[in-house]
């Protein structure tokens, strides 16, 4: 119900926030700390204000956010990864820039008011705009690096309006101290003033777990390896020793409270909710209510498998149901076969993918939308046909099989769940060298526990002789356990937006993306089942159907060795083509907007430095 309010209070504020660009004067009508911030309802108003800017909106397809990676399949080749063309010119400006720092304004204007009541009726609410703060900081560290830093209302002729780049250590030092401010003021989840669906102390924690790993990673990985956005003198174990705190304080608090779905749907079933409010480990989620017009379209698109899928690298990056990787494993499968692929595999593979074991998708989701109704009487999705998942293997992850039409779904959002808490945690000990047993037991074992997968085993996994490689996301020189926690991350989040940000912490985006060309499924296997005629009739396929879905090499499908190519269009994923390409000395960080560059100068003869590799 919160959120039904908050979206309500945000609409009834875009008025009154607009209001405020010179933040010295307060005319009659417009929200002033003079006038307004009398009571706590006062500041849980405001606060609702901002609460659509940490709230991040959904691309057409909700597993979207995982696009340019080795883990996802789009429509199309995604431009962020096909950078052979880009000189290095500056953006003009930047919405990035430029919304993070409107948002900043609007939140430093509350917390100049912090002090108005004496009373710790607003502590909470403080605590929502420290956290709030820290957010946008954050998205400016991750795009930019270093950036000016303001935490005070200026007026349009301040001085400290035009200020030189703070380091990024500067400002990701500033983001922790936000966070430890917030994790003070803020209520536990369901708590004082931490209703359902508002910012708590769970969330500040968690977020301070992620920044944490963030920054130190990033100081850590960059500097080893002499790139040109390492930050001189640092090694990240500030950062990462911050991780470790904040997550004591969690798990402390949460411990091995995570939400376990129904029997063979245990990690599924997280993804597909209505309503989080009872959810343990779900701590932040955007709430859609379809008789208020909110409406989460991309949750009806993902059931569909809308134009997506995962790749084959993901797939056999899982380890074996032995809790092995697949070169020392005595497991045996056939990789021609999909079912016996996932069966394979970690349990969680058959909660992300549909695997053909579970028969025709119809009879699976009887109650599901289905924009070719013939087209999904299959195990197999017909990739031929247009709005169909793409590469072969369908993602299953966040599909909702309640929703009876198009457009008209009311499946919430999940923002921020403790699971990657745990996982920040374990990177981080890992990485410091203390990580013990019992510290993969609450956490990378609570999360295996929850669906039956082999426990780790700290000096198991040690003592394998495996070889990893940069090319699938690894530190070559690191340790077993260190990779290892990696491949659990990329197993456990996967499709929920983190690749990219860690291949770019790790300092290993190039070695994974460039020259990549993702694959889909196993060909033939494929192959053979569309081409069975009397099979697709019985289906309930047309003659015109038939001739729709039926592999035809070169003309609507192609391969790259023995799997599908999909994105066989194009001439640079081709058996000859260049694959992906990012460029290693500069598109780690965006460049910084030439609008600004030139302002900073031309005002006040301050000088904001480009980033490395831009001009």
């Amino acid at each position: 119900m919160i959120m039904k309010r908050i979206f309500i209070y945000s609409v009834l504020l875009t008025g009154l926030l607009s209001s405020c660009v010179d933040l010295n004067q307060y005319p009659e009508d417009a929200l002033s700390g003079e006038t307004f911030f009398n009571s706590d309802t006062d500041y849980k108003l405001y606060l609702n204000g901002l609460y659509p800017s940490i709230t991040r909106s959904l691309p057409t397809n909700r597993w979207a956010f995982d696009a340019g990676t080795d883990n996802y399949i789009d429509e199309t080749v995604p431009s962020a990864v096909m950078q052979h063309s880009n000189t290095g010119k500056a953006s003009v400006t930047s919405s990035e820039w430029n919304t993070s720092y409107d948002n900043i304004r609007e939140v430093n204007y509350v917390l100049n008011v912090k002090d108005k009541m004496s009373d710790s009726s607003v502590d909470h609410y403080i605590g929502e705009a420290y956290y709030i703060r820290a957010y946008h900081y954050f998205t400016l560290l991750k795009a930019f690096g270093g950036v000016p830093y303001i935490d005070k209302v200026l007026g349009m002729d301040s001085e400290e309006l035009y200020t030189e780049r703070a380091s990024r250590d500067f400002i990701a030092t500033k983001i922790i101290e936000d966070l430890n401010q917030a994790i003070e003021l803020l209520d536990w989840k369901g708590q004082g003033n931490a209703e359902s669906g508002r910012i708590n102390k769970e969330c500040a924690l968690l977020m301070k777990t992620r920044v944490g790993l963030f920054e130190g990673t990033w100081e850590y990985y960059h500097g080893k390896k002499g790139t040109p956005f390492a930050v001189e003198g640092k090694d990240g174990s500030d950062f990462l020793k911050e991780v470790v705190k904040a997550g004591d304080k969690l798990m402390a608090n949460q411990k091995n409270n995570l939400y376990i779905g129904s029997s063979g749907f245990e990690y599924y079933d997280l993804f597909n909710k209505q309503d989080y409010a009872d959810i343990p480990s779900a701590f932040y989620y955007k709430h859609y209510d379809v008789s208020l017009g909110i409406v989460n379209v991309p949750s009806c698109s993902s059931m569909n498998g809308f134009v997506s899928g995962v790749t084959h690298e993901f797939v056999t990056d899982c380890l074996m149901n032995d809790g092995k990787p697949e070169e020392i494993s005595s497991v045996t499968y056939d990789y021609r076969n999909q079912a016996s692929l996932i069966a394979a595999r970690d349990p969680r593979l058959n909660q992300i993918i549909y695997s053909p074991a579970r028969g025709p998708i119809v009879d699976f989701f009887p109650k599901m939308l289905i924009t070719e109704a013939n087209g999904y009487n299959t195990p197999y999705a017909p990739i031929t046909i247009i709005y169909q998942p793409v590469g072969g293997y369908r993602i299953f992850k966040g599909t909702v099989p309640s929703i009876i039409a198009k457009a008209v779904s009311d499946y919430d959002d999940l923002i921020l769940r403790y699971e990657e808490a745990l996982l920040n945690y374990a990177e981080a000990k890992s990485l410091l060298g203390s990580i013990t047993q019992t510290d993969i037991d609450n956490t990378v074992n609570l999360l295996r526990d929850r669906v039956g997968m082999v426990r780790m085993n700290l000096a198991d996994v040690n003592s394998w002789q495996v070889q990893y490689s940069a090319k699938e996301g690894y530190d070559e020189s690191g340790s077993n356990i260190v990779n290892e926690i990696r491949r659990e991350r990329r197993v456990e989040l996967v499709l929920e937006g983190f690749r990219t940000e860690d291949l770019q912490r790790w300092a290993i985006w190039e070695d994974v993306i460039n020259g990549y060309k993702p694959r889909g499924a196993y060909y033939q296997e494929m192959a053979d089942y569309f081409d069975d005629e009397e099979a697709l009739k019985q289906a309930g396929f047309t003659d015109g159907k038939i001739a729709q879905v039926k592999f035809k090499k070169g003309q609507n499908i192609d391969v790259l060795g023995e799997f599908i190519n999909p994105y066989w269009k194009n001439p640079d994923m081709s058996v000859n083509g260049r694959g992906y390409y990012i460029d290693p000395n500069r598109d780690y960080l965006q460049s910084i907007p030439q609008t600004e560059i030139d302002h900073y100068k031309d005002i006040k003869g301050v000088v904001l430095t480009q980033n490395p590799g831009w001009f």
